[in-house]
């Protein structure tokens, strides 16, 4: 049985929402971030970061979320959440995924955590005003790539969507949240009401957003 070490609306949604679209038992260990169970021995002993999620399975144990669904996506072809390698819609699922953890992720962190990187306001401030331009930016390529497909990586839902998903949720907060991109919106919109996806967020005991617009 896979195990998966979470936290209510963290990355750890992403393989969640996979083992779901999987159909396989798991095991859901909840992680304590303000209490920092992250940043504990015992957890760091699977996850030197100390970042959730990480994933058991046996004896193996895996972390960084892309690596955790692909790998999981890989074990589990008869869900049919990757393309056939060798394919143009392989190629763009690589594409997008990679486009979204190392690009889109990365804005996030200087919007959502300036003071990471800086102790002054002002320039806090800075950075996060940057980044929202950035992500805003990151929409637009996403939404012309997405283009009039069903989803990102052409005509079949694959983890990429789930994972579009996952990131529009955490831009709830913004001034322009992700769904004012139309084409990312339908995607979005389709994922987020498969039942697979709606059974992690219940399991997480989240909601999806009060101010997702209401055709």
């Amino acid at each position: 049985m896979y195990k998966l070490f979470w936290s209510p609306g963290s990355a750890a949604m992403a393989p969640q929402a996979v083992l779901e679209e999987i159909g396989v038992a798991y095991e859901l260990v909840r992680i304590d971030v303000a209490a920092k169970q992250h940043q504990q021995a015992d957890y760091k002993t699977l996850n030197p970061n100390g970042r959730i999620p990480t994933l058991v399975d046996g004896d193996f144990v895996i972390f960084e979320t892309a690596a955790i669904c692909q790998y999981l996506a890989d074990r589990h072809p008869e869900a049919n959440l990757a393309p056939p390698v060798g394919t143009e819609a392989r190629g763009r699922y690589y594409q997008w995924l990679t486009y979204m953890t190392n690009t889109v992720q990365a804005a996030y962190m200087g919007w959502f955590h300036p003071d990471w990187t800086f102790a002054e306001p002002e320039r806090q401030a800075a950075l996060k005003a940057a980044s929202e331009q950035e992500l805003y930016r990151a929409f637009q390529v996403i939404d012309d790539g997405i283009g009039g497909q069903a989803w990102m990586a052409g005509e079949q839902f694959t983890l990429c969507d789930i994972w579009l998903a996952m990131l529009a949720r955490w831009s709830r907060g913004m001034p322009r949240p992700m769904w004012c991109w139309p084409n990312i919106r339908r995607v979005v919109a389709a994922t987020y009401v498969r039942p697979a996806f709606r059974r992690m967020m219940d399991k997480q005991g989240i909601v999806w957003a009060d101010n997702w617009p209401q055709d």
